[in-house]
Protein backbone atom coordinates (compact mmCIF):
# COMPACT_ATOMS: atom_id res chain seq x y z
CA UNK A 1 0.00 0.00 0.00
CA UNK A 2 1.63 3.63 -1.25
CA UNK A 3 1.71 6.21 1.47
CA UNK A 4 -0.74 8.07 0.70
CA UNK A 5 -3.55 5.79 0.77
CA UNK A 6 -1.72 4.38 4.37
CA UNK A 7 -1.79 7.42 5.50
CA UNK A 8 -6.01 8.06 4.47
CA UNK A 9 -6.60 4.43 5.81
CA UNK A 10 -5.03 5.41 9.20
CA UNK A 11 -6.62 8.47 9.33
CA UNK A 12 -10.08 7.16 9.01
CA UNK A 13 -9.44 4.26 11.71
CA UNK A 14 -8.51 6.81 14.07
CA UNK A 15 -12.19 8.71 13.04
CA UNK A 16 -13.80 5.42 13.34
CA UNK A 17 -12.17 5.15 17.06
CA UNK A 18 -13.37 8.65 18.12
CA UNK A 19 -16.95 7.16 16.61
CA UNK A 20 -17.24 4.28 18.61
CA UNK A 21 -15.75 5.83 22.14
CA UNK A 22 -18.05 8.62 21.57
CA UNK A 23 -20.98 6.47 20.75
CA UNK A 24 -20.04 4.06 23.86
CA UNK A 25 -19.85 7.39 26.11
CA UNK A 26 -22.91 8.47 25.01
CA UNK A 27 -24.63 5.27 25.98
CA UNK A 28 -23.68 5.58 29.36
CA UNK A 29 -24.33 8.92 29.72
CA UNK A 30 -27.57 8.54 28.32
CA UNK A 31 -26.86 11.71 26.18
CA UNK A 32 -29.13 11.47 23.16
CA UNK A 33 -28.80 12.62 19.52
CA UNK A 34 -28.95 15.96 18.90
CA UNK A 35 -29.27 16.98 15.11
CA UNK A 36 -32.46 17.14 13.85
CA UNK A 37 -34.08 17.78 17.65
CA UNK A 38 -33.38 16.59 20.60
CA UNK A 39 -34.03 12.54 21.50
CA UNK A 40 -34.98 10.38 24.23
CA UNK A 41 -32.14 10.03 26.88
CA UNK A 42 -34.05 6.70 27.94
CA UNK A 43 -33.48 5.55 24.44
CA UNK A 44 -29.82 6.63 23.87
CA UNK A 45 -28.56 2.61 22.53
CA UNK A 46 -31.48 2.28 19.99
CA UNK A 47 -31.50 5.88 18.56
CA UNK A 48 -27.75 5.64 18.11
CA UNK A 49 -28.43 3.42 14.98
CA UNK A 50 -29.86 5.66 12.56
CA UNK A 51 -29.98 9.04 14.66
CA UNK A 52 -26.25 8.54 16.83
CA UNK A 53 -25.78 10.35 20.00
CA UNK A 54 -25.04 13.77 21.11
CA UNK A 55 -21.86 13.26 19.87
CA UNK A 56 -21.54 10.15 17.63
CA UNK A 57 -22.05 9.46 14.46
CA UNK A 58 -24.69 7.55 13.79
CA UNK A 59 -23.59 3.66 14.04
CA UNK A 60 -24.54 2.79 10.68
CA UNK A 61 -22.29 5.61 9.17
CA UNK A 62 -19.63 4.42 11.49
CA UNK A 63 -19.91 0.53 9.87
CA UNK A 64 -20.26 2.74 6.24
CA UNK A 65 -16.91 4.53 6.62
CA UNK A 66 -15.40 1.41 8.20
CA UNK A 67 -16.03 -0.84 4.91
CA UNK A 68 -15.22 2.02 2.15
CA UNK A 69 -11.59 2.61 4.38
CA UNK A 70 -11.50 -1.78 3.45
CA UNK A 71 -12.12 -0.51 0.10
CA UNK A 72 -9.81 2.51 -0.41
CA UNK A 73 -6.92 -0.07 0.92
CA UNK A 74 -6.92 -1.57 -2.10
CA UNK A 75 -5.91 -0.20 -5.55
CA UNK A 76 -7.93 0.20 -8.44
CA UNK A 77 -11.51 0.54 -9.30
CA UNK A 78 -12.51 -0.75 -5.62
CA UNK A 79 -10.49 1.94 -4.02
CA UNK A 80 -12.09 4.31 -6.31
CA UNK A 81 -15.65 3.58 -4.47
CA UNK A 82 -14.25 3.57 -1.15
CA UNK A 83 -12.82 6.84 -1.80
CA UNK A 84 -16.00 8.70 -3.23
CA UNK A 85 -17.89 6.96 -0.19
CA UNK A 86 -15.65 8.36 2.36
CA UNK A 87 -15.87 12.14 0.87
CA UNK A 88 -19.99 11.11 1.07
CA UNK A 89 -19.61 10.20 4.80
CA UNK A 90 -17.05 12.83 5.65
CA UNK A 91 -19.63 15.66 4.34
CA UNK A 92 -21.75 14.58 5.92
CA UNK A 93 -19.85 14.32 9.46
CA UNK A 94 -19.38 17.45 8.65
CA UNK A 95 -23.21 18.53 8.65
CA UNK A 96 -23.63 16.68 11.41
CA UNK A 97 -21.08 18.23 13.72
CA UNK A 98 -21.25 21.80 12.80
CA UNK A 99 -25.14 20.95 14.26
CA UNK A 100 -23.18 19.79 17.33
CA UNK A 101 -21.01 22.39 17.59
CA UNK A 102 -23.51 25.51 16.51
CA UNK A 103 -26.59 23.89 17.48
CA UNK A 104 -29.17 24.86 20.26
CA UNK A 105 -27.74 24.52 23.88
CA UNK A 106 -29.21 20.94 25.18
CA UNK A 107 -30.69 19.82 28.85
CA UNK A 108 -29.27 16.73 28.15
CA UNK A 109 -25.28 17.49 27.23
CA UNK A 110 -23.11 19.79 28.85
CA UNK A 111 -22.61 22.71 25.86
CA UNK A 112 -19.10 21.59 25.63
CA UNK A 113 -18.83 18.84 25.04
CA UNK A 114 -20.85 19.20 22.35
CA UNK A 115 -18.90 21.99 20.62
CA UNK A 116 -15.33 20.19 21.32
CA UNK A 117 -17.08 17.03 19.24
CA UNK A 118 -18.49 19.13 16.71
CA UNK A 119 -14.92 20.88 16.39
CA UNK A 120 -13.05 17.64 16.16
CA UNK A 121 -15.73 16.08 13.91
CA UNK A 122 -15.65 18.55 11.22
CA UNK A 123 -11.57 18.87 11.79
CA UNK A 124 -11.36 15.34 11.52
CA UNK A 125 -13.67 15.42 8.37
CA UNK A 126 -11.58 18.31 6.43
CA UNK A 127 -8.58 16.61 6.97
CA UNK A 128 -9.73 13.27 5.50
CA UNK A 129 -10.76 15.04 2.72
CA UNK A 130 -7.77 16.74 2.05
CA UNK A 131 -6.27 13.12 2.58
CA UNK A 132 -8.85 12.04 -0.78
CA UNK A 133 -7.85 14.56 -2.50
CA UNK A 134 -3.93 13.72 -2.32
CA UNK A 135 -4.41 10.31 -3.46
CA UNK A 136 -6.82 11.09 -6.36
CA UNK A 137 -4.33 13.52 -7.59
CA UNK A 138 -2.12 10.36 -8.14
CA UNK A 139 -5.07 9.18 -10.86
CA UNK A 140 -5.66 12.72 -12.19
CA UNK A 141 -1.44 12.69 -12.81
CA UNK A 142 -2.16 9.83 -14.65
CA UNK A 143 -0.57 7.05 -12.25
CA UNK A 144 -4.08 5.39 -11.77
CA UNK A 145 -6.10 5.01 -8.64
CA UNK A 146 -3.31 4.18 -6.16
CA UNK A 147 -1.74 0.92 -8.67
CA UNK A 148 1.01 -0.56 -6.37
CA UNK A 149 3.67 0.19 -9.11
CA UNK A 150 2.71 4.03 -9.92
CA UNK A 151 2.83 2.77 -13.70
CA UNK A 152 -0.72 3.53 -14.08
CA UNK A 153 -4.26 1.97 -14.39
CA UNK A 154 -5.14 -1.68 -16.53
CA UNK A 155 -8.82 -0.05 -17.04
Amino acid sequence: MDQRRRRLVQLNIAVIVFHIVTTVLCVAMRWPAQFGGAGDPDNVASEMWVRGTAIGAPAVLTIVLALATLAVSRPGRVGGVGAVVIVLVSLLIIVGGSGEAFGAPSPDVPTAVLILSGVVNVLLSLITLYRVYQLTREFSEGQGFGSETGQGSSY
